[in-house]
């Protein structure tokens, strides 16, 4: 069976072509959105991050939202293979079954990510994420306005159907609701110049934001609470970074990129904003990921997960009398993604990635 995807832009697909895939030549790492199935992908994480970086010499920028920030922060730990341990260990085992009582359904699903956030800052946690020596970690959120930035359900459910509906026409569909802005480690030399036309702000990261950043970062409208964090320019709502950039596309961000980006990713394509997921002819095209490597879980290797499908937030439902099987439905995939990180590395270490990787269309 094979284990891994590989999907590189064209750029990317020449330079391994000519030289191989080595940490030199990496100089960011993306995670994006995708809540628990992010869990697909941690034993691929693991041999990225916390093993096959784990010697470079030069900084690397991990860019991340939504649980994909949540993962990079933990990757930010000085041992970072025990922190996507314990990352992969306390996202799977959160439930709400002893929560059913709350009255607001946002009470019960935000304190999960809180609970995540506490665990990886502790201990010295926000030291060590913002001096590691060589990660340099941006987290990616939406400053809220209008309706969107109102804490009434309701409103809060108009600004999100007007602009579902918007999105039919074009990509602009948050503009007037939603602004970008990103948390960025100070020692970071990259320029965040996004071409897409959203308002979009650079906030340095520190002790004082990290954690609320990261919590913003995840919360998702109308189903969680937003997250106030005051900057130069006063105190904001913040929500889900995944709106703007639900798989943030480095090229538009980071417009002047150099070197390999690589995207450990659990789909073998990208989808850039938040209601793109729902039009399955909506792909970032290769055009805009000319320096991007993709490694995915292969389709064989996602029949072969317990019903053929990865993790999913939808789990919560479909074993909600059952919790037991859904944890161990998740942790099957956690203790099986091990399996793409050998498979990664046996690719770069033999050299068979120049032959195995399929050019991005």
């Amino acid at each position: 069976m094979t284990t891994l995807k590989v999907l590189a832009g064209p750029r990317a697909f020449s330079h391994i072509r000519a030289h191989g895939l080595n940490p030199s030549d990496v100089q960011s790492v993306i995670c994006a959105s995708g809540a628990a199935k992010t869990l697909t992908t941690i034993g691929l994480d693991k041999m990225i991050l916390g093993q096959w970086l784990k010697n470079i010499d030069h900084s690397v920028d991990l860019l991340g939202t939504s649980a994909g920030a949540f993962k990079l922060a933990a990757a930010c730990r000085t041992d970072t293979l025990g922190w996507l341990d314990q990352f992969a260990n306390i996202y799977s085992t959160q439930t709400y079954a002893d929560k059913v009582d709350e009255p607001d359904v946002r009470d019960i699903i935000s304190w999960a990510p809180q609970e995540l956030i506490d665990a990886v800052m502790a201990d010295g946690g926000d030291e060590e994420i913002l001096s590691h020596p060589n990660f340099r970690l941006h987290i990616g959120t939406v400053r809220s306005f209008n309706l969107l930035a109102s804490e009434n359900v309701k409103r809060q459910k108009q600004a999100i159907a007007k602009a579902a509906l918007l999105s039919l026409i074009d990509n602009q569909s948050l503009r007037g609701i939603a602004e970008r802005v990103v948390f960025s480690d100070p020692r970071s030399s990259k320029a965040l110049r996004p071409i897409d036309n959203y308002p979009t702000h650079n906030v340095t990261l520190d002790k004082k934001n990290l954690g609320p950043a990261l919590n913003a970062s995840g919360a998702i409208p109308v189903m969680m609470h937003g997250i106030e964090i005051g900057t130069e320019d006063g105190i904001h709502l913040y929500r889900d970074g995944g709106m703007l950039d639900y798989h943030p596309i480095p090229s538009q961000l980071w417009p002047s990129n150099e070197g390999i980006v690589l995207y450990p990713h659990f789909y073998d394509y990208l989808k850039w904003r938040w209601f793109d997921k729902f039009y399955p002819w909506r792909k970032v095209s290769a055009s805009k990921l000319d320096n991007v490597v993709i490694f995915a879980p292969s389709d064989d290797y996602v029949k072969s997960l317990p019903y053929g499908r990865i993790p999913s937030r939808n789990d919560f439902k479909r074993f909600i009398k059952n919790e037991p099987k859904r944890l161990e439905v998740w942790q099957t995939a956690i203790q099986r993604s091990e399996e793409l990180g050998e498979a990664f590395l046996e690719l770069v270490q033999s050299e068979r990635i120049a032959d195995e990787m399929v050019l991005l269309k």
